[in-house]
Parts: C-alpha cells; sequence; structure tokens
C-alpha cells in the first residue's frame, strides 16, 4: 500500500472545510431523498434471498489507508432481479454515504481502489500516490469518454475546488445515472 506522508492543506480536496461540509450535507440529502426506496429495498432483498444485506469492502482512502467500505452485499453466484435492479440504479453504494459521515469517504472524489486494484493500477505509476491525496468518492470524475481512470482522478486531485465538485456531479446528474452499472470495483 501507499502511505501519503505530506501535510493536506485547505486548498487541497482532503483539508477543505468547505468540501466536508458538502459532502455532510450532500450525504445527508442522498440519505433522506432514497430513505423510502432504501427501506423498500431493504425489505425487498431481505425477502429475495438468504444472507447478509450489506457488505464492507477493503478500500484503500486518504493517504493510502484502508478502510472497510459499506455496499449493499451482492449475491454470489446468479443474483437475482431485486440485486440487479439495485446495482443497476446505483443503490449498491448508497451505504458509502455512512463512509462519508465517518470522513473516510468524499459525496465527489477518485475511485475507489480495492488494495488488490491499487496494486494492478498502481504499478509502475510514480503518480499514482497522488491519487490518495483527496478521499474516495460516492461520485467519480471522469474522463472525456465518460467513464473512470486514473487520469480524471490525478486531474481531479490537482485541480479540486467547490466548482470542480459541482461540475462533476452536474455531469454525473445528465450522464452518470444513465450507465448501466456503477460502483463495480
Amino acid at each position: 500500500m501507499v502511505e501519503v506522508t505530506e501535510r493536506i492543506s485547505e486548498s487541497d480536496p482532503a483539508g477543505s472545510w468547505l468540501k466536508r461540509t458538502l459532502d455532510v450535507v450532500g450525504a445527508f440529502a442522498l440519505l433522506l431523498f432514497f430513505a423510502p426506496a432504501g427501506i423498500v429495498l431493504i425489505c425487498a432483498i431481505r425477502l429475495s434471498r438468504a444472507g447478509p444485506i450489506f457488505t464492507r469492502e477493503q478500500t484503500i482512502g486518504l493517504n493510502g489507508k484502508a478502510f472497510g467500505r459499506w455496499r449493499l452485499h451482492r449475491a454470489a453466484g446468479r443474483p437475482g432481479a431485486v440485486d440487479r435492479i439495485a446495482w443497476r440504479a446505483g443503490l449498491s453504494d448508497l451505504p458509502a454515504a455512512f463512509n462519508v459521515f465517518a470522513g473516510e469517504m468524499s459525496l465527489i472524489g477518485p475511485e475507489p481502489h480495492s488494495p488488490k486494484r491499487s496494486v494492478l493500477v498502481g504499478k509502475g505509476r510514480e503518480d499514482y500516490a497522488r491519487r490518495f491525496e483527496a478521499r474516495p468518492g460516492m461520485i467519480w470524475p471522469c474522463n472525456a469518454d465518460g467513464q473512470p481512470s486514473l487520469g480524471a482522478d490525478l486531474d481531479y486531485v490537482s485541480r479540486w475546488t467547490a466548482f470542480v465538485d459541482l461540475k462533476v456531479a452536474a455531469r454525473y446528474v445528465v450522464n452518470g445515472l444513465l450507465r448501466e452499472e456503477q460502483g463495480v470495483d
């Protein structure tokens, strides 16, 4: 794993009180907005299959430190209709709002990577550690093709402002909600 030891300043995404405030308010608004659907979804999952509803996936976060990211548990084998709907609708990552409240994630930030993926993507890339100067996000910056990428993550970290977050959020609302499947690591 990569450890980032430099001090984070207020102009960095991880050190901004404005970003933290927007993260907490945004995560609260998301949970409030999706609460009715979330309750129905949890009940439907429980009725449609046995096993856990939530899982905590190991994710590399700010300064290269690992944490457990909350997600809906993806059923092994052949997922049922409820699971497929939840994943296609992007609701599988909604529990990560609790990671935002805990300060482990941000509403908008670099794509979350598992330790295994972090090693694979970062291999031979000296600039890879820069992505850990920001908390991973529930919503990710994308490249011109609309796909998350290391280049988009690094560009986000180096150019972050509250306006950049608003642009990423707007692009997500317009394009991201139409993606077939979200948040797959």
